[in-house]
């Protein structure tokens, strides 16, 4: 072979094997790169700042915030968590993580797609017929809480976005959410596609001790349990009375009973929501509480046997109402110092949990309205 053919023959070599090369070299690149493997929602708050997953009980008004912790595989550095929390805790045991905000690739951006998981609807009444219909929740995408690996806790509900303008919720807000993230790893913030995703614990894990549940604390009155704050937010369900295969069909639907969905904060009802509110607990039996007498509207007054009632003598906070299974907390006092249709009682009739006046809670025309106490007099 002579030189020139040995040089077209060098140059051709060349030609294949840097194309080669530079493909090789781009394939052990790519195939280098961290790779997305699980992803879990942790909270930190005002009194622990150690990132945990699972339940997370809250004082009135304590703040919190929200974080994802990530498992990721690379080569050369096997798997490993990576998260913002300093303090990092998962089922229970401390872990060892890379602190950090961002996605381990410059070339590369991470954003969380933040979501609650709510209740599909809020409340009603609930039959053997559609029992499976209404006891199901899904994820509601909360934008609110922007884009990043961390956020700023909030109580708010975006199951019921669509219902516009609702009473106030107490302030400080109490209530319960559960919360879900979907990551993704992308070239640009902008771009539509995703390179990778991997989601946290959603609604089919409603029972997982893991699943992030942040519950707060209502800023109450003495005679109501603060914990009843808890269940703000979630649905308020009634049991239609008629039917008899209704408690079973629930059941079936829940996997629980409805005291259970209340104990772990999942839904409620009028009389479980009075329960908690007077016990702290919704297994409090009805015969114990003590019945003060029937009511009647006299102009705005409430009266019992031709007598007005006082507060902070014939009445007081945690006291009941009842009308026709409606079970309603007293509150507090609208300021004239007697039980009224103005005053602020505590009910989930058909509807999440609100503190609203009495006139809006019930048709105060109809008669057969009970006052009831729990404990001594």
């Amino acid at each position: 072979m002579d030189s020139d053919t040995r040089r077209l023959v060098g140059i051709a070599t060349l030609v294949v094997l840097v194309p080669l090369a530079i493909v090789v070299a781009w394939n052990w690149r790519e195939r280098g790169r961290p790779v997305l493997r699980e992803v879990r929602v942790v909270t930190a708050s005002d009194s622990d700042p150690t990132f945990r997953d699972g339940a997370r009980h809250l004082d009135p008004g304590e703040g919190y915030r929200l974080a994802v912790a990530l498992k990721v595989e690379q080569r050369g550095k096997g798997t490993f968590w990576l998260s913002p929390a300093r303090d990092l805790v998962l089922d229970g045991r401390p872990v060892e993580h890379e602190v950090a905000d961002r996605w381990p690739e410059s070339d590369r951006v991470l954003r969380v797609f933040w979501s609650t998981i709510e209740c599909s609807y809020l409340g009603g009444e609930l039959r053997s017929a559609n029992a499976k219909e209404r006891l199901v929740w899904r994820t509601f995408l909360a934008p609110e809480l922007g884009r990043g690996m961390t956020a700023d806790g909030t109580f708010e509900a975006h199951n019921d976005d669509f219902l516009g303008q609702l009473p106030p919720p107490p302030d400080p807000p109490p209530g319960t959410l559960r919360f879900y993230a979907r990551v993704e790893v992308a070239e640009e913030s902008s771009s539509l596609k995703a390179l990778q995703a991997a989601s946290s614990l959603g609604p089919a894990e409603l029972w997982n001790p893991s699943l992030p549940v942040v519950s707060r604390a209502l800023r109450a009155p003495e005679g109501i349990d603060p914990s009843v704050g808890e269940l703000f937010l979630l649905p308020g369900f009634e049991v239609c009375p008629d039917d008899p295969g209704a408690r079973a069909a629930i059941l079936g639907a829940a996997g629980h009973p409805l005291a259970e969905l209340t104990a772990s904060r999942l839904a409620t009802t009028s009389w479980l929501l009075a329960a908690v509110a007077v016990s702290g607990s919704p297994e409090l039996d009805r015969a114990s509480l003590e019945p003060l007498g029937k009511l009647r509207l006299n102009g705005p007054l409430l009266e019992s046997r031709g007598r007005t009632l006082s507060w902070g003598g014939d009445v007081r906070p945690g006291d009941l109402l009842e009308l026709d299974r409606h079970w309603m907390v007293l509150h507090a006092d609208d300021g004239d110092g007697h039980l009224s249709a103005g005053d602020l009682v505590l009910h989930c009739w058909g509807r999440p949990p609100v503190v609203v006046p009495m006139l809006d809670a019930l048709d105060l025309g109809a008669s057969g309205l009970a006052l009831f106490r729990h404990g001594s007099s």
